[in-house]
């Protein structure tokens, strides 16, 4: 099967895929043609490659020549091609017209997800939960499953609120992990509904009993405002694969330590209502890191993510003394 560029109902975004699109995965994320996005490269300059090009490799993959169309988008995802690099890194994971290489095709995965490619996201992510595989690594996981998570992608949603459950991703968050189950339980996730069902019922299973010890289905805070409306990201209408891209640099640049490079990657993107992008601003200026420390400005940013929902922005905000009036 392969998805036609001109369906706009499909197009790609960076934070806000269709959820519709991801459901059409497997938990197995089957081998399937990537459509073009209809955009332009996060670096500014246009898409690598011919479009007649990239669609001669549809054609091949549809026609089950998986060796022509692996020669065909080759070189497109090494020139930086988004789409290509995904439908490479599919026909690499199977072993579809050229030799399986799991190692190789999470390279492109990621490669495409580094650039705001929320499907690239969910391979990637999904790739390094297999625990047998060298390149297992479940923060490394977390972080492209938020990505896919907040693009809409219910199988993102329920493993990264199972990483957030357990704290295996690296933080430990039980009630980001309830609001990723209601999303996904939103969309007929049959596993989220189940757990939210045993919440519900106090039927935690054993094995997650310690990883929620105060959660029930029905969040009572009013910080926490319909969680169909609050994305992981916080970020509930689509952006672009650059915005996507730009926001991406800044958590890559926050996990090395560059807390300076952080916030001038996140602070545009504030500018521009991109809520998660307040919310990780405010926390900036609320501790002096990257940025100097000013209570009024994370106030002020944390305040405009609060508003529109984000419920970790809300907490943030019930923590901080106010700022005397004069």
């Amino acid at each position: 099967m392969t998805f036609n560029r001109s369906n706009t109902d499909l197009r790609i975004t960076a934070i806000a895929f269709s959820c519709a699109v991801f459901a059409a995965f497997s938990t197995q994320n089957e081998a399937r043609a990537e459509p073009r996005p209809e955009t332009f490269h996060p670096s500014g300059t246009a898409l690598a490659g011919d479009q007649s090009v990239f669609d001669e490799g549809v054609k091949a993959y549809d026609a089950g020549d998986y060796e022509q169309a692996f020669g065909i988008w080759l070189p497109l995802a090494k020139a930086g091609d988004l789409a290509a690099q995904r439908n490479v890194a599919h026909l690499l994971r199977n072993g579809l017209g050229v030799d399986a290489d799991p190692a190789r095709a999470l390279f492109f995965y990621e490669r495409a997800a580094r650039s705001g490619l929320a499907s690239a996201g969910l391979n990637a992510g999904m790739m390094r939960l297999e625990k047998d595989a060298d390149y297992y690594d479940p923060e490394k996981s977390a972080e492209w499953l938020s990505l896919a998570a907040a693009g809409g992608s219910p199988i993102a949603q329920w493993e990264l609120a199972r990483l957030l459950e357990t704290g295996e991703g690296g933080r430990k968050d039980p009630q980001a992990a309830l609001l990723l189950l209601q999303q996904a339980a939103a969309t007929g996730h049959e596993q989220a509904i189940a757990r939210l069902q045993g919440l519900a019922g106090n039927d935690t299973p054993h094995s997650t009993t310690d990883a929620l010890p105060t959660l029930t289905a029905h969040p009572a805070s009013p910080a926490e405002l319909n969680p169909l409306e609050i994305p992981t990201s916080g970020q509930a209408a689509p952006v672009s694969p650059e915005v996507g891209a730009t926001f991406m640099t800044g958590v890559f640049a926050f996990d090395e330590g560059a807390y300076d490079k952080a916030a001038a990657a996140w602070a545009p993107l504030a500018e521009q209502g991109i809520i998660e992008a307040q919310y990780r601003l405010g926390r900036l200026y609320q501790f002096g890191m990257g940025v100097p420390r000013d209570k009024k400005q994370a106030i002020y940013w944390l305040m405009l993510a609060a508003q529109a929902g984000h419920d970790r922005a809300a907490l943030a905000l019930d923590a901080l003394p106010p700022v005397p009036t004069p």
